[in-house]
């Protein structure tokens, strides 16, 4: 608090027009200010609302003993660290040596069974079966084959004839409603845990 003079005039003036207070006043200056006047000659500011409120926001101590002003106080004060999200890997995941099929492929009446692989050799081999559910007699079906790491990075694309039959053999040829043993597919790679492949039936000739 501050001495009364020092106001000036304006308020030593409303001081002797009061002669004995009861309770502290209010007086408001030139500028627009507004300060209190206390009995024993003392006078302060009148301090708003709002920019108490702020002063109490900005001082006030933070217990960093509670789990949720902990996590703020750390989400504050450390920097941002970005984490690396494998992005989803195209195709069918399998494990060499597991005792399921791998997957079903199906065009123009012919179904194409990949069976569960094995590794050997540095080759990856994926054995085949077909079904010909067709009304004509089959001379040829091609796979066309991805194969990437579970990374998602690819290892080795490549076409292979599951299926062949010599034209004019009626003995050789892949005859409807029947099912045979196909070709495997094989492929060199980096032996790993698992794979992900991706096939398709690129190719079916009839006769």
């Amino acid at each position: 608090m501050k001495p009364l003079a020092c106001l000036g005039g304006t308020l030593m003036a409303f001081a002797i027009a009061t002669n004995a207070w009861a309770a502290p006043q209010v007086a408001q200056l030139e500028d627009g200010r507004q300060v209190i006047l206390h009995d024993d000659f003392t006078w302060q500011y009148v301090v708003p609302v709002e920019q108490r409120k702020h002063q109490t926001a900005v001082q006030a101590p933070i217990d960093a003993s509670t789990p949720a002003a902990a996590a703020a106080t750390a989400a504050a004060v450390s920097p941002a660290v970005k984490v690396a999200v494998p992005a989803k890997v195209e195709g069918v995941h399998f494990i060499p040596g597991a005792s399921q099929d791998i997957q079903q492929l199906n065009r123009s009446g012919i179904d194409v069974v990949l069976h569960s692989a094995s590794y050997s050799n540095g080759e990856l081999v994926i054995p085949t079966s077909l079904t010909n559910q067709s009304l004509e007699s089959v001379v040829l079906v091609s796979l066309q084959v991805t194969i990437r790491n579970e990374q998602g990075r690819e290892l080795a694309r490549q076409e292979d004839k599951i299926w062949t039959s010599v034209k004019r053999m009626p003995e050789t040829y892949f005859r409807p409603n029947t099912q045979q043993r196909g070709k495997p597919v094989k492929v060199s790679l980096p032996k790993a845990k698992g794979y992900f492949i991706e096939a398709d039936i690129i190719e079916v000739e009839y006769w």
